[in-house]
């Protein structure tokens, strides 16, 4: 009797142990909190403004290895004009947005400001970033696939000259980034609420460097930064760069905006012409400083 109390002991513990082994191990919980749910990306969103002249589009990227969205906003006019061709200024969502996000009001932007004689006929362009900072695999499909697909299907003024790129926040960080970086692709950069880095002073930020080793090129291009923060937004974010800047005689704007937080409407209030003044300068070919907010 006992041997067979004994072997039905033995029978239910290794059925434990086995259901036991079947279940995957909890995940332990991280040591500065609970795990944080990964934000999703939609790397292609057609739900742009209805605005005329804006299109959304999808290119099969080979640098991503999937489709991403991107919108494309022409001047009225465009289409008639069969000989015209047009400078074109990129510009970088936020952290979060897609191609959607700032297409309708940058371009409405650019529209009024063609409109006054601001700005001349320009295209604008709006790749979708996802949550990379403008690096990595999007810098490459932007650098390496979408500006000559751009140069390809419009007409465009296919130069440093005719080419400008700026952003809000996470793209205007990356508006820098990327003008530094490939010094012979454009001739203006544009930030809006960014900075050289998320934490810290940028003192240690690689595009220091780049800048130095990049002046020539600059130079040649006629190459002029302006940069954008709210007096509550990080306003020092790009103090580093205008420091080295200064030193190799590039022109870089700053200006700092009163009582403004980050938040993109209060700087397309406050700035959005300051920028579209700039960038329509830098694209006719002008020198000239920025408008004060």
């Amino acid at each position: 009797m006992r041997q067979i109390l004994a072997f039905a002991i033995g029978v239910v513990v290794l059925t434990l142990a086995i259901d036991a082994s079947a279940q995957p191990p909890e995940r332990p919980e991280r040591a500065d909190g609970p795990r944080r749910p990964e934000r999703q990306i939609q790397w292609v969103d057609p739900e742009i403004a209805k605005v005329p002249g804006l299109q959304h589009k999808v290119l099969a990227s080979e640098s991503l290895g999937h489709d991403v969205g991107y919108a494309v906003w022409v001047p009225a006019g465009y289409e008639q004009s069969q000989e015209a061709r047009y400078p074109v200024v990129y510009f970088l969502h936020g952290a979060g947005g897609t191609e959607a996000s700032d297409s309708g009001g940058f371009s409405s932007l650019v529209a009024s400001a063609i409109r006054r004689g601001k700005f001349p006929q320009a295209i604008c362009v709006f790749p979708n970033g996802g949550l990379s900072g403008y690096r990595g695999p999007v810098e490459a499909m932007i650098i390496d696939e979408l500006i000559p697909l751009i140069d390809k299907e419009f007409r465009t003024k296919a130069d440093a000259t005719g080419r400008a790129v700026a952003g809000f926040s996470m793209g205007g960080a990356g508006a820098v980034h990327l003008s530094i970086s490939h010094p012979n692709l454009f001739c203006a950069a544009g930030s809006l609420g960014g900075a050289l880095s998320r934490r810290g002073s940028g003192e240690d930020s690689p595009l220091l460097p780049a800048a130095i080793a990049a002046a020539e090129t600059l130079k040649q291009n006629h190459f002029a930064l302006l940069t954008v923060n709210g007096d509550q937004d990080h306003p020092e974010g790009f103090a580093p760069l205008k420091k080295t800047l200064d030193s190799i005689g590039i022109s870089h704007q700053v200006v700092t905006l009163e009582s403004t937080s980050h938040n993109l409407s209060q700087y397309y209030d406050r700035a959005g012409e300051t920028m579209t003044t700039f960038l329509g300068q830098q694209l006719s070919g002008g020198q000239s400083s920025p408008e004060s907010p």
